[in-house]
């Protein structure tokens, strides 16, 4: 071997890797500028764990608006969308997104934590979606992703699971509805 290089256990390297994909996986990572992104991933590394092990809806609330609210003054825009900070509704659709391809799908850190832990994700709303689901008469809607902060993100999750109650009896998740929504906006 010619240089030596710093090896992961196993887990490790496969927890790394899967959240290297999610990260790709989420449209919103390509509005960070170069510097940002390793800040949100080391971010989310260094928290992972923390999340993961959430033993209630609040806590990982908590969790997740903590982070929202660090990315939405140390994550920077590219400076061909906007100079500036992302929203909170940018960091958190990107940490929605990761935590739905590591937890939801790849079902991390196994599959009975994972289950646990799907009920509490959120759905990773975009544009698109924040126009179908606007409730009618609602003054102050915002009408991109760009412009949520962490109020009018906590009543876009509200409506959601409204949504959820009313059309699909309480039978899907939040992550479950962006699945499903995402999938039937975006034919």
């Amino acid at each position: 071997m010619k240089n030596k290089i710093q090896l992961k256990e196993p887990d490790t390297a496969k927890m790394h890797n899967i959240i290297n994909m999610a990260l790709q996986f989420s449209s919103m990572f390509r509005l960070f500028e170069p510097g940002s992104k390793t800040r949100f991933k080391e971010k989310l590394l260094s928290q992972f764990n923390e999340i993961l092990s959430s033993n209630s809806k609040k806590q990982f609330n908590d969790i997740h608006s903590s982070f929202c609210e660090w990315g939405s003054q140390k994550i920077y825009l590219t400076k061909k969308k906007k100079d500036g900070v992302a929203s909170y509704g940018q960091i958190a659709k990107t940490l929605n997104v990761v935590l739905k391809v590591t937890v939801h799908y790849c079902q991390l850190p196994e599959s009975n934590q994972a289950m646990r832990l799907s009920k509490w994700l959120h759905a990773a709303i975009d544009t698109k979606m924040m126009k179908y689901i606007r409730p009618v008469g609602v003054a102050g809607w915002p009408i991109s992703i760009a412009q949520v902060d962490k109020n009018s993100y906590e009543k876009i999750q509200e409506v959601v699971v409204s949504i959820i109650a009313r059309e699909h009896m309480g039978n899907i998740t939040p992550v479950e509805f962006d699945d499903i929504y995402w999938d039937a906006l975006n034919r």
